[in-house]
């Protein structure tokens, strides 16, 4: 039926293609400037799937020798064992090496890693890959692994259903691009509308690039012309290029713009043109080769190094490229390349493994290392949902959305008290159970408008998606005009060094903006400065502290943060209070809470210290005079 006249010559395309692929999200992962979209050449190595698996499937079916059994067999010993070495290899590591909290984490992704089942369990269990909380998981990259997997269990499936269905080769081949075309709507709409974060794990909205590679399987062959070919090829060259330089996070993903790498790659294949003497130069075919178990290597060194505050320099960056491309190479030779004969070897592997993971995980193994209290200051990570609701008000004045967020207790006035407006996102918002406690004598009642990831100014000076900008817009232009007789005063504060998307002159702006703005209505304004942002989470910081003896807390410091909360201080002086920890850190409380929960929150301990330093601020104190 399908007499597809593909060369059976070796393709060195494809490999420059995974090497461009793998560099891209390497560099993406390693945080190098201008790498921004980086993580699309993950969407090129599911073009490139999408193109072999074609290729094998289809010529089999065409031969009539397809077996259920052979092609199973192949992908299972081509993933599988590298993947096993990796997890086995970072699990032994960490097992010295991790907190147990933090191990117990890894190990319960690691299971779903061995199970091919992580893409399913990061949309369940996890907040967006481009959130920053991400970079802690060991295993995250394996999501697109399990993607992969299961578009290799389904396709046979929908190849051998349209190969009956359609035994004329236009009309297999126009009825393949008709679906390729449904699932792309699909994604994009799902992305749009539903959900972005199942948009961008599943195999249903993911499934369009690789059926994509099997249109170009269809098409490969088309262009006879030399010249077409070749500027095909830098076409599509140029096009994923561009994409790692002017993609980047805050874009909805997979969507519209998904196309620029997947159609690069695309056109790649469909060129089929390996006469450039950059496609053929060795080390670019060399990463490719390695390709597979680079991108298996590659993040576990960095969430490892980020673990141990070893940061991003170039330096960092060239010490981690080196190392995962050595271990990439052990793992390429002497594992990805062994020819495995029975696959119950592999079975085997893969139930050992998992069962070793899952009793790790189930016992806590490597607490037996840690002394109670080590251990206790560990645990301090994360926050119990009751009291995060408490200290937040989340779901009610600090909202992810307009429908959630409650006009009526969080924007009354109460008679006969002072009532002060809260603008902000959760570093405000953190603190408003501590003001409302540690500032009930002082006769003040707080309003709240805080919301997730969102700058309190009164334009938007940045574009990522996850915040609420409807929030301030109806705060600034609504609430306020139609209040302003009864707004007593406004406390405005955010993490201004969180939002690295805006240079520090906009910022700047948009706060003094907005406090003109405010003061225009003759209303007070205070703004509460930025916080400490920890390269790990603060209880990892503490714990390791109490065990080795150590207080080496600025090691872990983000220096762009202290840059920030300076530039800030010394430009909104008289209305900035200062409230960042930089030479030293809060104790213990008496029951071994730490100040700081995560990388950049502090608990309810840490707020009630924090609300403690404002009331001897002078800026805020002459806040407290204007109001009276």
């Amino acid at each position: 039926m399908l007499q597809n006249a593909f060369k059976s010559s070796f393709r060195y395309d494809i490999i420059v293609l995974r090497a461009i692929a793998i560099i891209g999200v390497v560099l993406y992962h390693f945080k190098v400037n201008f790498f921004e979209g980086g993580f699309a050449g993950v969407d090129v190595f599911f073009v490139i799937s999408g193109y072999l698996m074609s290729r094998v499937i289809l010529g089999q079916i065409n031969k009539g020798t397809f077996s259920f059994g052979n092609y199973f067999e192949k992908r299972l010993y081509r993933i599988v064992p590298a993947l096993l070495f990796m997890v086995a290899t970072v699990a032994v590591i960490c097992f010295f090496t991790y907190l147990p909290y933090d191990y117990k984490a890894n190990l319960q992704n690691a299971e779903s890693s061995i199970l091919f089942l992580s893409n399913i369990f990061y949309w369940h269990n996890s907040p967006s890959y481009f959130d920053a909380s991400a970079d802690t998981n060991l295993f995250l990259h394996t999501w697109s692994l399990s993607v992969e997997w299961q578009f290799y269990l389904v396709y046979p499936f929908i190849l051998l259903l349209f190969d009956k269905l359609f035994k004329n080769r236009s009309t297999f081949s126009t009825a393949f691009i008709i679906f390729t075309i449904i699932f792309f709507a699909g994604s994009v709409a799902t992305s749009n509308f539903y959900n972005s974060s199942f948009s961008f794990y599943m195999l249903p909205t993911r499934a369009w690039e690789m059926l994509l590679g099997g249109v170009a399987f269809f098409a490969e062959g088309k262009i006879k012309n030399s010249t077409g070919q070749k500027t095909l090829a830098i076409t599509g060259y140029l096009l994923i290029l561009s994409g790692f330089f002017i993609l980047n996070e805050s874009l909805l993903w997979p969507g519209f713009y998904t196309l620029i790498p997947v159609t690069g790659a695309f056109f790649v294949i469909i060129a089929n043109y390996s006469n450039f003497m950059l496609v053929r130069q060795s080390s670019l075919q060399f990463i490719g080769k390695i390709s597979y178990s680079l991108y298996l290597w590659h993040w576990p060194v960095y969430v490892i190094s980020q673990y141990y505050g070893l940061g991003t320099g170039v330096v960092a960056v060239v010490v981690y490229s080196i190392l995962s491309g050595g271990l990439a190479y052990v793992s390429y030779k002497y594992v990805e390349s062994v020819q495995f004969n029975r696959k119950r070897v592999v079975v085997l592997g893969v139930a050992v493994l998992f069962t070793g993971v899952f009793a790790a995980d189930y016992f806590n193994a490597n607490r037996l290392l840690y002394s109670n209290k080590t251990l206790l200051i560990a645990n301090n990570i994360g926050i119990k949902q009751k009291h995060f609701y408490n200290q937040y008000r989340k779901d009610t004045c600090f909202a992810e959305s307009m429908r959630i967020y409650k006009n009526k207790p969080c924007l009354c006035f109460e008679a006969g008290k002072k009532n002060i407006l809260l603008i902000g996102d959760s570093h405000l918002a953190q603190l408003s159970q501590s003001l409302r406690e540690g500032l009930a004598k002082d006769n003040l009642h707080f309003l709240q408008a805080t919301a997730p990831a969102t700058l309190p100014t009164i334009k938007s000076y940045y574009n990522k998606k996850n915040n609420l900008r409807e929030l301030m817009d109806f705060t600034y232009h609504d609430f306020i005009p139609k209040n302003a007789g009864r707004i007593d005063g406004v406390i405005i504060s955010a993490n201004w060094a969180g939002q690295r998307v805006v240079d520090r002159d906009s910022i700047l702006y948009g706060i003094k903006e907005a406090v003109v703005y405010i003061k225009r209505y003759n209303i007070p304004v205070v703004i509460i400065g930025q916080t400490e942002r920890y390269s790990v989470p603060y209880p990892t910081v503490a714990a390791r502290s109490y065990k080795y003896g150590s207080n080496n807390h600025q090691f872990y410091l983000d220096g762009y943060t202290l840059k920030i909360n300076s530039f800030l201080k010394d430009n909104l002086k008289g209305v900035y209070v200062n409230v960042l920890n930089e030479h030293s850190v809060p104790p213990l409380s008496h029951k071994n809470v730490t100040y700081m929960r995560d990388k950049d929150h502090v608990t309810k301990y840490g707020a009630d210290l924090i609300v403690a330093k404002i009331k001897k601020d002078a800026a805020w104190k002459r806040f407290i005079t204007d109001l009276q």
